[in-house]
């Protein structure tokens, strides 16, 4: 896929020009430059004129990606410099050459760019997997309904258990993440975190961290919750009242570790991913040379 682009020159001083019949261009000083400017110009028609004022601008563009990425290389060096050293001794047919020669370069760059990125979030993706896994120690208990009262009325609270369900005694603290939404909208009704424990406290296998979600949504919204002969109720399924629960261990943290989620999800990172990888296909694809930019 061809791609257009159009190229401006940036307030430097020099507009360079080059012949296609022998006359080069020198770049020692800025008269030997205008002069040679002059004489390789007169013998360009205006269709030559305009390549090679693209190829300039293209070297132009070279010449402040040097100065930004190799500033130990062109110390005190000022980009109309590095520019006029890049086409001395060049002629016009060689000043196209190397016009195309750093679009090519330009273009690989961009690629490489890319792949760094997808490089850098494919490593992030396998880090924030194994502290998902490292975290995945606990399991949602069934979910319980109860009532309690609040200034004299009634009102249904959820009781959610995370059991701890690793192998040995775990030491430390743990973080979690309650969100309750309706399911039907995905509105949040709740979105709450909670820490339990200490640095020193031990939960043993088969144990639980509970916590309450009171649930402070209107009664005629959601008439059944207060309709059970009984409480507490146990199991109740929330889809069945329009209700949905999430809920994610965040964190855990002892004296010699501490383990915690990033603010991400695997869904937005293989989305990013798949971002990335659609436009390095892309750019892999497309060729592009001097034909194809516009001066403005």
């Amino acid at each position: 896929m061809k791609q257009v682009i159009k190229i401006t020159l940036i307030g430097l001083f020099f507009i360079l020009s080059l012949s296609s019949c022998g006359e080069k261009l020198s770049g020692k000083d800025e008269s030997s430059f205008d002069s040679s400017r002059k004489k390789v110009e007169a013998k360009l028609n205006d269709k030559e004129k305009e390549k090679l004022e693209k190829a300039l601008r293209v070297t132009l563009s070279e010449a402040m990606w040097l100065k930004m990425n190799e500033a130990e290389k062109y110390t005190g060096e000022s980009i109309n410099r590095i520019s006029m050293g890049l086409v001395d001794g060049k002629s016009y047919s060689a000043m196209l050459d190397l016009a195309d020669d750093i679009l090519q370069k330009q273009q690989e760059r961009k690629v490489a760019h890319l792949q760094n990125e997808i490089d850098s979030l494919q490593k992030y993706k396998t880090e924030f997997e194994l502290i998902k896994k490292e975290l995945a120690v606990f399991e949602l208990e069934p979910v319980e309904l109860d009532l309690e009262d609040f200034f004299g009325e009634p009102v249904p609270r959820i009781i959610v258990s995370m059991k701890y369900i690793g192998k040995q005694p775990l030491k430390g603290s743990q973080g979690f993440s309650y969100i309750l939404k309706k399911r039907s909208t995905q509105a949040i009704i709740s979105n709450e975190q909670s820490v339990y424990g200490e640095s020193d406290s031990v939960l043993q296998p088969g144990e639980s961290r509970v916590n309450t979600i009171v649930f402070s949504q209107e009664k005629k919204d959601y008439p059944k919750l207060w309709e059970f002969a009984n409480y507490p109720v146990k199991g109740i399924n929330l889809a069945n009242y329009d209700l949905e629960l999430i809920v994610s261990t965040q964190s855990m943290k002892s004296d010699a570790k501490e383990i915690i989620l990033p603010k991400s999800s695997i869904e937005m990172i293989n989305k990013n991913l798949k971002k990335l990888e659609a436009e390095i296909a892309a750019l892999k694809k497309e060729t592009i040379s001097l034909d194809d930019l516009e001066l403005t």
